[in-house]
């Protein structure tokens, strides 16, 4: 909990604005109550001739996981695969699990090609005591507006699950 709140943590594979991830995070994070925050995965350049670069912004994130009760993850599906960035944060949880109440998720992915290899990011989730409520998967070119609209359904069901399993959270 986030100073006596439900805390919401949005995670999203992409920090492109007019892609249909970011858009989709941003109308279902304002259709919650606060606390909340989002962290943007865009893309990291490597430098190979440095080939021991770590990912400055998961250690961060994965402090902020340790603290939600309720995961929004929207993110496109490259290829049908997760996201680098996202894919190396489900390889940290499956690696150090937290130790945390339950917590509840859902998932969005935007895909040209059928999705797979999300196998890792279900994991980490079990592992992490994160119950995958809803997941849906839509093309690329679909209106964030129109997915929003019943992810926005989705994530309020998620917020009160969270909210049963902590009745003593501020509202």
């Amino acid at each position: 909990m986030h100073d006596g709140y439900l805390y919401t943590l949005g995670i999203c594979g992409s920090t492109a604005g007019n892609g249909p991830a970011p858009q989709c995070l941003d109308l279902m994070l304002a259709a919650l109550p606060p606390v909340k925050r989002a962290a943007y995965l865009g893309e990291v350049l490597l430098d190979h001739a440095s080939p021991g670069f770590r990912d400055p912004l998961l250690a961060p994130l994965y402090v902020e996981l340790a603290d939600a009760e309720l995961l929004l993850i929207v993110t496109p599906l490259p290829g049908g695969q997760l996201p680098p960035r996202l894919q190396a944060l489900a390889h940290v949880l499956c690696k150090t699990p937290l130790v945390s109440a339950p917590r509840y998720a859902i998932f969005i992915g935007f895909a040209d090609h059928p999705p797979h290899a999300l196998d890792a990011l279900r994991l980490a989730l079990t592992l992490n005591n994160t119950t995958l409520l809803h997941e849906r998967f839509a093309p690329t070119a679909a209106n964030p507006v129109a997915i929003a609209t019943e992810a926005i359904i989705w994530a309020q069901h998620a917020y009160a699950c969270a909210r049963r399993h902590h009745p003593e959270a501020l509202p």
